[in-house]
C-alpha cells in the first residue's frame, strides 16, 4: 500500500509532516510517529513493514505497534489518502 500521490502533497518539517489533500484543500499535520509511518508509506509498505518501523524507532512491543499502525491506517482510509491496490 502507498499514499495517493499526486493527490496528496506533503513536507517533513522537523519531526512532523504537514499534509495537503489537493482534492479537498484540507491541511493535516502528523506527529513524530505518524511522520515515521508516513515516510514509509510514501515508498510503499506492508502492515508488517510499518509495525517493524515503529518497533525500530520506539521502545514498543509488536502488539502495541500493530494496534497503532491499524489506527493510523484507518484514519488514512477514512480520509481516502491510502492506495491499497
Amino acid at each position: 500500500m502507498r499514499l495517493k500521490e499526486p493527490d496528496i502533497v506533503w513536507r517533513a518539517v522537523a519531526d512532523e509532516v504537514v499534509v495537503l489533500d489537493t482534492r479537498s484543500s484540507q491541511y493535516s499535520s502528523l506527529n513524530e510517529s505518524g511522520a515515521v509511518l508516513w515516510a514509509r508509506l510514501s515508498d510503499g509498505a506492508t502492515v508488517a513493514d510499518l509495525v517493524a518501523e515503529l518497533c525500530q524507532h520506539y521502545e514498543v512491543d509488536e502488539g502495541t505497534a500493530a494496534r497503532d499502525v491499524e489506527v493510523f491506517l484507518e484514519a488514512l482510509r477514512a480520509a481516502d489518502m491510502l492506495d491499497e491496490s
